[in-house]
């Protein structure tokens, strides 16, 4: 940790090889630029330099022999290692793979993606793809610490996909190209054309970038060859990059084109070349990246890009060029680029470019990233909160505020992660989940496994605290007595009342209910434990003129061995048991009555949101929001202990006293309509984080579950 001060950090780089005209010497340059500007002592580890000196920063050389390049890589790695147990910094940042970094800036993109889907399957067993997979699971691997920043937004989904990594490791970047290059100087650009033989009629193709490969220039080559012959014949080429170019010019001659192609190799006037062209072109094989295509757009120059690069959404959504789709095809892309050159649409592409250089969010990257370095050295990141529960579903009560309660920490800027063993119904996007994967004979034997795997998980993590989902009271926030956690939280989970997916009439309307129906609700991952038995026989007892005007829809599941009790008390036609596909907003708005009569004391946070949405509610007093529906007046509360004969008076009351049914609705959704009964997620969040989160000095500790916290 931070050993300077409060202010001043000690960060240090480590990069393979920096050299002339490198996209990631580049980003460097700038990140050293900005935390010498701060302040901050800067370290750059380096195993080959080509480049010019950087002024301000302590730059470590440390060579690695070795025939191969990946055999270099590996040593340097060892040798960055050894040398910064020696001699101390607060952070180490990667600029490439590599292990024991603090910080990885994702220049690159996922190797192990790529080697599954475009290498065969016998590149997987050479030493090269061993080394490369061997640092990029150092980097990703679900069990690593090192935070990652990417520059593209398509990565974090990538690496999350083969890896698992966390979403919380994550922190986004802005893009951060120089402002220079949208400067316009009518002479030089002049002068450029003249440099490489274009007339002011003809036109300038630019293709910049290193690694000619990647970048798709053997494309390019093969779309220039393809154009028409007027189009082709006043086109010049200029290709800017340092790379092996000749096996390029070989296949400009094979297919006719090599005296329309230029090879630049690489300069500093790139701004310059920027005006002087006509069009840019990138059809990247990979690229997590590409700045230039945003480079070319600002400076006004129309843009064609291939979707797979990081940067193409902006070109897209911009409206500054054109983005040929995945996956990749030639045909399209030689279409594409003659539309680049000649389409009328080319003064709009360019006004839309320049417009969006002023986006300031555009220059932002080495500012944003230096926020975080400092914030990672001086141990001021996101602490993680861990959320848990066995087997999440939807409907369960106890599970009503697991989502909600989780975004409303992320809002607040905590780091949130949840573990579950099965995940039923939709992942939202935002939420970072694990599924564990334990195994075992028994259910019981599968939820001990899961709790030593978050206790495993919380060591490793660090973490500052678990919530649990799994106990009858549903979150378990805090299990010592006197806690001030459920003092003054309202009931309603969100800001507001939820609105429901579709008109009550429709979803009555799917079910196949009349408008005299009398639907009773009930929500529960198991329903059995919810007490749907109990509504089946005050149910099955009625007369069956009234038992026929009865309906009855469960959201959770059943045993298949209750269906024959179904059966028996007349009611298979009247039950519907939906395991999923069914919101349970909607649930409740097709529903008269909802119901909920679990054994044993537990809490249901569905018996608010049912009175919310103006629904009478049947419960029993050991239900934690009975006492809600008895200060509402919003329906029947039966004593304790439960006795079905007073359940069977309930049932019957409700489905023949048209009435006082009505007088209930009217009482709970007034009483749902009270703003001070919302915001339950976010006050939630808010003591979590003031209670756990800014106590950063305190163990993790359990907070849900089966265990009671560590105390303070």
């Amino acid at each position: 940790m931070l050993t300077r001060g409060p202010e001043r950090v000690h960060i240090a780089f480590a990069i393979f090889k920096v050299f002339p005209h490198g996209g990631v010497a580049r980003d460097l340059r700038k990140l050293v630029a900005v935390c010498l500007a701060r302040g901050h002592e800067v370290r750059v580890y380096a195993m080959v330099w080509e480049d010019a000196p950087l002024p301000g920063a302590d730059v470590v050389l440390l060579p690695a022999r070795g025939l191969r390049s990946h055999v270099r890589q590996r040593r340097f790695a060892a040798r960055v290692a050894a040398h910064r147990q020696r001699h101390h910094v607060d952070l180490l940042v990667g600029m490439n793979k590599m292990p024991n970094l603090d910080v990885y800036y994702a220049a690159d993109s996922c190797f192990e993606l790529k080697a599954r889907t475009q290498r065969p399957w016998a590149y997987r067993l050479t030493p090269r793809y061993r080394h490369f997979a061997d640092f990029e699971r150092a980097v990703f691997a679900l069990e690593a610490h090192t935070r990652i920043l990417t520059i593209a937004p398509r990565q974090e989904e990538a690496f999350r996909s083969v890896y698992g990594t966390p979403e919380f490791r994550f922190h986004a970047l802005p893009p951060g190209i120089e402002r220079n290059r949208a400067a316009r100087d009518s002479d030089q650009a002049a002068s450029i054309r003249a440099e490489f033989g274009v007339a002011p009629s003809a036109r300038l193709l630019l293709f910049i970038g290193s690694g000619f490969v990647k970048k798709g220039l053997n494309r390019l080559l093969v779309s220039l060859a393809a154009l028409p012959d007027a189009v082709r014949s006043t086109t010049r080429l200029v290709v800017v990059g340092r790379d092996k170019a000749a096996r390029f010019r070989r296949l400009a001659a094979r297919l006719g084109v090599v005296e329309r192609v230029c090879f630049a190799g690489g300069r500093d006037d790139v701004p310059a070349l920027l005006q002087a062209a006509d069009g840019l072109a990138l059809p990247a094989e990979d690229e997590a990246a590409g700045m230039v295509i945003l480079e070319a757009a600002v400076a006004g120059l129309p843009v064609l890009a291939t979707a797979n690069c990081g940067y193409a959404p902006w070109i897209a959504e911009s409206g500054a060029g054109l983005v040929t789709p995945e996956p990749y095809d030639q045909a399209r892309f030689n279409a594409d680029l003659l539309c680049l050159l000649t389409s009328a649409d080319r003064p709009t592409w360019a006004r839309n470019g320049r417009r969006l250089g002023k986006d300031d969010s555009l220059y932002a990257m080495a500012p944003r990233a230096v926020d975080l370095l400092e914030r990672f050295a001086r141990g001021q990141e996101s602490r993680l909160v861990v959320f848990h529960a066995f087997h999440y579903t939807p409907g369960d009560p106890r599970h009503r505020d697991l989502v909600p309660v989780a975004l409303a920490c992320r809002e607040r800027g905590m780091a949130v992660r949840v573990y579950t063993c099965i995940w039923d119904g939709d992942q939202p996007r935002e939420v970072d989940l694990v599924r564990v994967p334990v195994a075992a004979m028994t259910i019981t034997a599968r939820e001990a496994r899961f709790r030593r795997w978050i206790d495993t998980a919380m060591s490793d993590t660090g973490a500052v605290c678990a919530i649990g989902f799994d106990a009858a009271a549903g979150m378990v926030v805090d299990t010592l007595p006197g806690t001030e956690f459920e003092t003054g939280v309202p009931p309603g989970t969100g800001a507001g009342e939820i609105v429901p997916r579709t008109r009550r009439d429709a979803l009555r309307a799917r079910f196949d209910y009349a408008a005299d129906d009398v639907v009773f609700v009930m929500l529960g991952g198991d329903l059995v434990e919810q007490g749907i038995e109990r509504l089946f026989v005050g149910v099955g007892r009625l007369p069956e003129g009234l038992r026929g005007r009865c309906r009855i829809l469960a959201l959770g599941r059943l045993p298949a061995g209750f269906g024959a009790a179904v059966r028996v008390l007349g009611l298979g036609e009247q039950t519907r048991v939906v395991e999923d596909g069914l919101f349970w907003r909607d649930a409740i708005e097709a529903g008269d009555v909802f119901v909920g009569l679990p054994y044993g004391s537990s809490a249901n946070g569905w018996v608010f949101d049912a009175m919310a949405a103006g629904r009478v509610v049947l419960t029993h007093a050991s239900v934690t929001e009975a006492a809600l529906v008895r200060e509402a007046d919003g329906g029947v509360v039966l004593e304790t202990p439960f006795r079905q004969a007073d359940c069977d008076r309930a049932v019957t009351e409700l489905v023949t006293d048209g009435d006082r049914r009505r007088d209930w609705q009217r009482n709970a959704a007034a009483y749902g309509s009270v703003p001070v009964r919302y915001g339950r997620a976010a006050e939630l969040a808010r003591r979590i984080e003031s209670l756990y989160v800014n106590r950063g000095d305190s163990p993790a500790r359990e907070v849900g579950g089966t265990r009671a916290p560590l105390p303070a």
